[in-house]
């Protein structure tokens, strides 16, 4: 009787192990993300089975938008939309991963609208609360385009959900730092134009709170600047985020800040500016050669451009691959004429056509975290240099304890039938 209870202690043993190497060991681990996210649905994932429509906004057929955000639209044609007669309030729905996985770029859902015909200028916002005044904040998250020039026939896109000769979409985001829910106030801080078809593209902005509250926006425009018809004028949303930057330090609140619209926004967040290496020339131009550690945002805020006008003069089409060396034109030199202008115009937003949208709900429920790998796509080579658009991607790690708890088994049963052998004998 003692022989077998040897031999089944032992196989106890063994058990107890592998369970243990299975719980305490084999499961990933994943790496906090950089800052929690202050938006409410940042992932568009909400819905569940019983709940496979988002709300109607406003109780408008064609707007039905993720809870927490709010969508706006431009009704009427603006004085400066080329082909008017083709301007449409776009249909805002959710794009589902089961149905089109390029669409989502992660999880189950994205959002989506679109303009079937027609041009459009439009965008979604989020008001969110709750904000210390002084906080440096980062807004980023990644959109796709899809615009098609019909050919054989006139509602079908030859090349598929590819985009076939697409109209500028001039597809940026943005921060009012005073809460403000217009989309053309002077307040908004926007990040440059990035132009997104058929790929899923970051886009960053920072900016400094002013307010208790403060408003995200993303912004498209469906501009057929040839005049000629697209059927498809598709923008995709995902994996939006705003994060509070610790490292950033604060600054004086306006005393005037307590109405939305009161002042125009300060510059993005301070960050460590780059030391001078700008070349003037004897016409007055003035060259900055990228150094070691140089960020893009830093180096408009050295030579205090804004962020708009450094893309224009130096036609750039991603902030975040600047190089060592690399010369970035900060002021052209002024003709008799007046001063020099960029060849690409400056974003209509600036203009303010007749919007519509409505009060938005205030982002007040749980804040959820980051998406895990939020950064994968952006992720610059070896030849960029470093920036603050680098958020470290969820890394995982795991170990083979299974195997390990396998060999333990093995070994639990053996010794106990050998003890048991030897115990016989």
């Amino acid at each position: 009787m003692l022989r077998r209870l040897a031999g089944f202690w032992y196989v106890v043993l063994a058990t107890v192990l592998v369970l243990l190497g299975g719980a305490l060991f084999s499961t990933n681990v994943e790496a906090q993300p950089e800052g929690t996210n202050l938006l409410v649905n940042g992932d568009f994932e909400w819905g569940s089975a019983s709940d496979r429509a988002w709300p109607f906004q406003d109780a408008i057929q064609e707007v039905q938008v993720c809870p927490g955000w709010r969508a706006f639209y431009v009704d009427k044609a603006p004085a400066y939309a080329n082909a008017p007669t083709y301007w449409r309030r776009p249909e805002f729905r959710d794009a589902k991963a089961i149905e089109h996985a390029n669409r989502v770029r992660s999880g189950k859902r994205a959002a989506k609208y679109f303009s079937f015909g027609g041009q459009h200028e439009a965008g979604y916002y989020q008001q969110v609360g709750g904000i210390e005044p002084g906080t440096a904040l980062r807004f980023s998250a990644f959109m796709q385009t899809w615009s098609c020039m019909p050919e054989a026939q006139w509602n079908v896109c030859p090349t598929g959900d590819r985009s076939n000769n697409p109209s500028k979409m001039h597809t940026k985001i943005g921060i009012d730092p005073t809460g403000g829910s217009n989309p053309w106030s002077a307040n908004v801080v926007w990040s440059p134009e990035i132009d997104a078809y058929d790929a899923w593209t970051y886009f960053q902005v920072e900016a400094v709170a002013q307010h208790i509250t403060v408003t995200v926006f993303t912004y498209s425009w469906a501009d057929w600047t040839d005049e000629r018809f697209r059927i498809h004028n598709d923008v995709y949303l995902d994996d939006a985020t705003l994060i509070a930057l610790e490292q950033a330090p604060a600054t004086a609140v306006p005393e005037d800040v307590e109405k939305p619209d009161a002042e125009p926004a300060a510059a993005p967040a301070p960050m460590q500016a780059p030391a001078a290496t700008s070349t003037p020339h004897p016409d007055g131009t003035i060259i900055h050669v990228v150094q070691q550690d140089d960020t893009f945002y830093a180096i408009a805020l050295l030579y205090d451009v804004s962020p708009e006008r450094l893309v224009q003069l130096n036609g750039l089409t991603d902030i975040n691959m600047l190089s060592i060396g690399q010369e970035l034109l900060i002021s052209a030199p002024e003709s008799p004429a007046g001063p020099a202008t960029a060849s690409t115009p400056l974003p209509p937003a600036t203009v303010a056509p007749t919007a519509t949208w409505a009060e938005p709900v205030m982002a007040t429920a749980t804040p959820a975290s980051i998406p895990p790998g939020a950064m994968a796509d952006s992720a610059p080579t070896s030849a960029t240099i470093d920036s603050p658009t680098t958020t470290p991607e969820a890394k995982r790690a795991s170990l083979p304890w299974g195997l390990v708890g396998g060999i333990g088994l093995l070994l639990g049963f053996g010794g106990g039938f050998i003890v048991g052998k030897m115990q016989r004998g």
